[in-house]
């Protein structure tokens, strides 16, 4: 068992960050991970167990706070049903349009596990947020973005990336100006994704992963097709 150092994390929020997954809980030493923790003078480490809870005398052995459950869901995706649906694919922005941008992903934020975590903060999430912004555009960590404007007003955001298999589209991020909500921009965005593998990619599958928490992600994803639970990620934060 051997505790990771993030250094992404830890140079973007300014402490010393880890990461360890547990696939297994009855060869996870909660005793040794702690003492590890501490000694490795670790400030943050994030736990993640699959499909199952850690058992509750390990949670607390281990002193680990349950922040988030993540699921995973995925939809077969039919090339032939998306081909001529227009798109507005983006890797660059106007200085306007990447501000509105920035404000629709620090709301977004708001439902991360990152942004109650008081070793991190809200500012800081906001700040992390903001940055996918700027990786999208660079497309550093995604193919790049799709915008939904009204009144020359952009009102919604996603960004998408296609797997290394080339068979797999992800959603990295997508989120609506709350003064918006329930007028289906969601959907669009969506479609306009769809638009974009069905001509750009040979793609099976989309997958999108949310908080169990957001219920109302939950329904939406429903609602447009994910209908396979593909992951169940339970996850775990340890303070010193």
């Amino acid at each position: 068992m051997i505790i990771e150092k993030l250094d992404w994390d830890s140079s973007f929020f300014g402490i010393k960050i880890g990461r360890l997954y547990i696939l297994n809980d009855v060869d996870f030493d909660p005793i040794l991970f702690k003492q590890q923790a501490i000694d490795e003078k670790f400030e943050l480490v994030y736990v993640f167990k699959f499909q199952n809870m850690l058992p509750s005398d390990k949670i607390l052995k281990a002193n680990l706070d349950l922040v988030d459950i993540q699921l995973t869901m995925s939809m077969k995706f039919n090339k032939a049903d998306y081909i001529n649906r227009p798109y507005d694919f983006r890797t660059t922005l106007t200085d306007k349009e990447k501000n509105e941008c920035y404000k629709i992903a620090e709301n977004t934020a708001k439902v991360s596990r990152f942004y109650i975590e008081e070793k991190i903060g809200s500012e800081k999430t906001k700040a992390m947020y903001r940055r996918w912004i700027d990786n999208a555009l660079n497309q550093s960590f995604s193919d790049g973005m799709f915008l939904f404007k009204e009144h020359d007003e952009v009102v919604g955001v996603h960004i998408i990336k296609t797997g290394k298999d080339k068979k797999t589209g992800h959603c990295s991020m997508i989120g609506v100006n709350p003064d918006y909500t329930r007028r289906n921009i969601g959907k669009k965005l969506w479609e306009q994704s769809f638009g974009y593998w069905a001509n750009e990619s040979e793609i099976e599958y989309c997958k999108v992963p949310f908080s169990f928490q957001n219920d109302a992600s939950l329904n939406f994803h429903l609602n447009i097709g994910f209908n396979r639970v593909e992951e169940t990620k339970f996850i775990y934060h340890f303070k010193r």
